[in-house]
């Protein structure tokens, strides 16, 4: 492909779509291809060879958001971000913000020290110290109706889309170079491990207002 295909009728955003396909191909397209040339066999690399080859132009792109919406993930999507607008003026409403901000200081700033230097690695001390400050604290209920809501969608999303999300996985996989298939187990086994760490001392300290 070669852009927007100049048969097809203009529709809204067309044309921005064409303008941001010339910057594209005038400022970055080179750097791009740097960029995956210069990092093959990485994860990276791989993904970025790979949607390269899959996405050209525009209407590429355009072409593959169409085949993915379906009447009915285009009804799951218009549901969400109804909720989503719900859940955020009520998160304002209620003041969570500053409520959220204050409980983050303070378990932070107890997370910090002892053998908790680096939050990104949950598991071991970082783990006991944020379970010892639970203790004493509790997650406030308006964040916590937001985990609830967040755990709801994850849900519902394996339930009525695990074929399809399977299918991309099966893909991504098909087309990693060995070294970038073992980079991405490498990452997915350490979220893994990570999230069931968080996951734990969350269901042990659920707030009492659930």
């Amino acid at each position: 492909s070669s852009g927007i295909n100049a048969e097809w009728p203009l529709r809204p955003g067309d044309q921005t779509i064409a303008a941001a396909e010339a910057v594209y191909k005038r400022d970055f397209e080179s750097q791009a291809k740097d960029f995956a040339s210069g990092n093959q066999g990485s994860l990276l690399g791989d993904i970025a060879t790979m949607a390269m080859n899959k996405f050209s132009s525009a209407d590429d792109i355009r072409t593959f958001i169409e085949e993915q919406l379906t009447e009915g993930r285009k009804s799951d999507a218009s549901a969400a971000a109804k909720q989503a607008g719900i859940l955020a003026q009520g998160w304002c409403d209620s003041g969570c913000t500053s409520t959220t901000a204050r409980f983050l200081e303070g378990i932070f700033g107890h997370m910090n020290g002892g053998g908790c230097n680096d939050a990104s690695v949950f598991c071991g001390e970082c783990q006991s110290r944020a379970a010892s400050y639970f203790a004493r604290n509790q997650l406030p209920c308006c964040v916590e109706k937001v985990v609830r809501k967040g755990i709801e969608a994850y849900d519902y999303v394996i339930a009525n889309y695990s074929d399809a999300l399977e299918s991309y996985g099966a893909a991504v996989k098909g087309g990693l170079s060995v070294s970038g298939l073992a980079e991405a187990e490498a990452i997915r086994d350490r979220v893994v491990e990570e999230f069931s760490c968080v996951s734990e001392v969350y269901s042990a300290n659920r707030p009492e207002c659930v």
